[in-house]
């Protein structure tokens, strides 16, 4: 290969009548696009026609790694995914962490493309030139941690993306995890491989390493970064409570309901109940660490009585999730008995492959709401009463992923759902953009960098983007220290001038260079969360580009490149239909949040003006004029 950090091949895999053919990377791909997502959306676009059905053996599922997979870079773990979704007809973006870059790459291959459809079950093999379809009849209908453990006795050392039981019946809200541990394939991708009859993908350990450029460099670049990590001062409690460390105090008031109307207050103990649940969590945890990860924030968790949970969380996911599900769902027992249930629907959701955050628990709130507002009733869920109970709960996590009963109106999503369901059911959908829920109200912390992005990102909900260059998870952040994240994400000195003005700052215009900063670690392959993204800014990712590749490149060249991605994508999914209408804020957000005590109120991010639509719609203009849309 030319440049380093390039295994120099994508991978393509025809299951209608498995054959393999191997493609070499070109140059001038890598010099236009880097890798990762920016190959992958270029891929999309080459490879999947607009109106390729989702669940067609037409469209492709494409896989892509980036020039930092494969060394020592940390968090260096990412596997970034694209395909046409059954959710919603878009082209949306995941990734994931794990070990599944590093071996994919091991084998020579930087992108693996997926088409056509097997007669029958398989799962895909991939070492080294050693490309095999098995036979999978004996573990399609297991779950999916299930299926990595077989696989993994069978095949290991290697890595492993399984289905569960809603992929294999193609839910459209099917997810699934790298390893247990990397979330990937929100809008369904999960759903495409159960349409494909494919089961799981196996990469072991290859015979090829990863050359770099300059090793010197690369490795003076990493100790400079290895040693600001060791000095973090959150970094001691992470290794013993993980991403938790960092989250267990972003819950919110209390749990948002009734179709994203009115909040159910926690209890007044609820700071003893959340170091309570701290307490358990820390007791319990082993921790787990995608490739070169320093951080290890993900968890293996031993609850009494020999059950495993384990974390596939994102940011503050588990710290609200057992909250949230404990204390709105669990009416009974101790606090380590709230715990431990809520887990136990945490590891029910994962194992059956549902996407959690974004559909099913926006989606069980609505119908439950449809039914005690008495627009359904028994004679609508098959006899099942639809209540706020932990059972109840559970009920629904298994018929939505087998497709029985009630649940297989419930297994394409709340837009699907509300259809079959009729009844005008469709007019009480709330605080949902292009099909999916928006995970955390604006109107209970202010409007936020992080619910702009979730409006705006191609092809579904995602916050994190808009994060990147922007204080979006706490309000209040001072300008001065706006100025310096944004001139670390890539902003030029000009622009930051433009982009804050006095005491405030233009979300719209700024939100397109947060984003531009988010692509970059999704082509490089580089882990965004937070507690490792802080150690990186532009230019330290060019620099390490550079050595890595050879292609010597300054910042700003990254931040172009980037920026055409997310132009390429963009227009990727206009392609299928998607307007600037799909990206405008639904009407429940300029309608007031009521609790016993207050009602909330869409507000800026400094929460000192109430938003009206018009100035979202402001915001709107401004984005898309940064984009040059």
């Amino acid at each position: 290969m030319e440049f380093g950090g390039y295994a120099g091949n994508i991978l393509h895999i025809h299951l209608t009548d498995g054959s393999v053919r191997k493609q070499p990377l070109d140059t001038d791909l890598i010099k236009s696009c880097i890798g990762g997502a920016g190959i992958n959306t270029k891929l999309a676009h080459d490879l999947i026609p607009p109106n390729t059905g989702a669940l067609s053996p037409k469209n492709a599922i494409i896989f892509g790694t980036g020039p930092f997979n494969g060394t020592f870079i940390p968090g260096a773990s990412q596997t970034m995914s694209i395909y046409k979704s059954p959710l919603n007809g878009s082209f949306p973006q995941s990734n994931g962490g794990g070990n599944f870059s590093h071996f994919l790459k091991s084998s020579g291959y930087d992108h693996l493309v997926i088409t056509g459809r097997s007669p029958y079950p398989v799962y895909l093999i991939i070492e080294d030139d050693n490309i095999k379809l098995q036979h999978a009849s004996d573990i399609w209908g297991t779950d999916s941690y299930d299926t990595t453990d077989d696989l993994r006795r069978r095949h290991s050392p290697c890595s492993i993306i399984p289905i569960g039981p809603a992929g294999e019946r193609q839910s459209a809200i099917s997810v699934t995890q790298i390893d247990k541990g990397g979330t990937i394939g929100s809008g369904g991708l999960a759903a495409v491989m159960g349409s494909k009859n494919l089961k799981a993908i196996v990469a072991r350990t290859g015979s090829r390493s990863i050359e770099v450029a300059d090793p010197g460099r690369l490795q003076r670049l990493v100790q400079e970064i290895l040693e600001k990590i060791s000095t973090y001062h959150l970094r001691t409690e992470m290794m013993s409570g993980g991403a938790m460390a960092m989250t267990s105090d972003w819950i919110p008031p209390g749990i948002v309901a009734r179709n994203s109307s009115e909040i159910i207050p926690y209890p007044p103990d609820i700071n003893e109940i959340k170091k309570r649940f701290y307490e358990l969590h820390k007791a319990g945890r082993k921790k787990i660490a995608c490739a070169t990860c320093p951080m290890s924030d993900k968890d293996r968790i031993d609850l009494p009585g020999g059950k495993t949970v384990y974390d596939t969380a994102v940011f503050m996911e588990m710290a609200a999730m057992t909250s949230s599900t404990a204390l709105a769902y669990v009416n009974e027992g101790t606090t380590a008995d709230k715990y431990a249930l809520a887990l136990r629907y945490y590891d029910e959701i994962n194992r059956m492959g549902i996407d959690r955050v974004y559909s099913f628990q926006g989606l069980a709130d609505f119908v439950i709401t449809l039914y005690e507002d008495g627009i359904i009733s028994k004679k609508d869920t098959g006899g099942l009463e639809l209540d706020r109970s932990y059972d109840t709960l559970l009920k629904l996590v298994r018929m939505t992923a087998m497709r029985e009963g009630f649940g297989s109106v419930l297994a394409d999503g709340v837009v699907s759902a509300a259809r079959k369901i009729g009844k005008g059911a469709h007019e009480h959908i709330q605080n949902v953009i292009k099909g999916q829920f928006i995970a955390f109200d604006p109107r209970m912390t202010g409007f936020l960098p992080m619910h702009f992005g979730m409006m705006v990102h191609p092809g579904r909900t995602l916050g994190v983007s808009a994060a990147m260059g922007a204080p979006s998870y706490s309000p209040g952040w001072p300008i001065g220290d706006m100025k310096k994240q944004a001139g670390r994400c890539g902003v030029p000195a000009a622009d930051i001038e433009r982009l804050f003005t006095g005491d405030s700052f233009n979300l719209g215009r700024l939100t397109r260079h947060a984003e531009d900063f988010f692509g970059v670690f999704n082509m490089l392959g580089q882990c965004h969360r937070l507690y490792i993204s802080r150690f990186y800014s532009m230019d330290i990712l060019a620099d390490l580009y550079s050595a890595v590749t050879g292609i010597q490149v300054k910042g700003a060249d990254l931040k172009q490149a980037s920026s055409r991605m997310w132009k390429m994508w963009h227009e990727l999914n206009s392609s299928t239909g998607f307007t600037r209408k799909d990206d405008e804020p639904p009407d429940i957000w300029f309608q007031p949040l009521r609790s016993p005590d207050r009602e909330y109120d869409l507000y800026d991010y400094f929460l000192k003006r109430p938003l009206e639509r018009k100035d979202i719609e402001g915001y709107l203009d401004e984005y898309y004029s940064e984009r040059g849309w």
